[in-house]
């Protein structure tokens, strides 16, 4: 699966956007026909995104679609319309239970199968109640389809009954619900996505300051709403050249030691045990997926 550290939404209504995304610098484009999309405007939507899907684009960038949720009776049309060879996945918003995930793989699984369509189109469960929250890890390990499961924040801070207008500057409401979705990702070995940035567009240094909130919580990337949020957003979530140059060091120095018959060693006054090694590892194989991004 490619780098997701960045995922752009992109209405699905909107062809002038749509065909500028294969530009564009975001690990993943999320053509929305959910909330981006008026009810008249669906169909459209749906001819549009359709046709998103089969332009070619680089190899690394992947392509979801945010379909319509199963209650409001238009998940099928959507499906229907979109699933295709160039598809990465799809985002399911209002996933609240593991039964919401299996009835979508059943669907993928269908169309495929109709389609002969070879890939597995992978899923990306889209939490957005306190329901879904509790729900977090049965729905992050209800299908193998599963590659990562999203935070979405808005409909969350309303039913907390709370407006994301009014935010406050540590976002200590929203805590329980992130670290929740971290540990039930993580648990079902899949990545974690954090909620739109909800400031303005032109504050930059707010989504930096969030952003490096989120990675420290433990997530792999952050959904974004606009095109100039996604260099803040792919710097945070990358291993710094400092971060690269440590990790080469410490794998060094503890295959020598291995090497020497020593499970532990130290460097720079730190001990390197065997999860500090691992650690290393993953942070040196995120770096070699990113460079080869190209």
């Amino acid at each position: 699966m490619n780098v997701l550290r960045s995922l752009l939404f992109v209405p699905g209504n909107n062809y002038r956007a749509i065909i500028k995304t294969p530009e564009l610098n975001s690990d993943g484009i999320i053509y929305d026909m959910e909330d981006a999309v008026p009810i008249d405007e669906k169909e459209t939507a749906r001819i549009f995104v359709r046709d998103a899907v089969k332009i070619e684009r680089p190899e690394w960038q992947s392509v979801f679609v945010r379909v319509n949720s199963f209650d409001t009776g238009f998940t099928d049309d959507d499906l229907n319309a979109i699933v295709d060879d160039g598809l990465t996945g799809i985002m399911l918003p209002k996933s609240e239970s593991e039964n919401d995930i299996v009835k979508l793989d059943e669907k993928l699984s269908m169309l495929e199968k109709e389609r002969n369509i070879q890939k597995n189109i992978k899923i990306i469960p889209l939490i957005e109640s306190p329901k879904g929250v509790i729900n977090a890890h049965e729905i992050a390990s209800a299908s193998n389809r599963n590659v990562a499961i999203a935070f979405g924040a808005g409909d969350y801070y309303r039913m907390l009954g709370r407006s994301y207008f009014r935010f406050s500057e540590n976002q200590m409401e929203l805590l329980f619900a992130r670290a929740a979705i971290v540990n039930a990702a993580k648990a079902a070995g899949i990545k974690a996505i954090d909620t739109p940035f909800f400031g303005l567009l032109t504050d930059r240094e707010g989504l930096l300051r969030e952003s490096k909130m989120v990675w420290q919580l433990g997530f792999d990337g952050k959904l974004i709403i606009h095109p100039n949020q996604i260099d803040i957003v792919n710097e945070v979530f990358s291993p710094s050249e400092k971060d690269i140059e440590y990790a080469q060091e410490v794998v060094k120095v503890y295959e020598e030691a291995k090497a020497s018959g020593l499970g532990v060693t130290t460097l720079g006054g730190r001990m390197i045990d065997y999860a500090t090694y691992v650690q290393a590892k993953d942070i040196l194989s995120m770096a070699d997926s990113i460079s080869k991004r190209g």
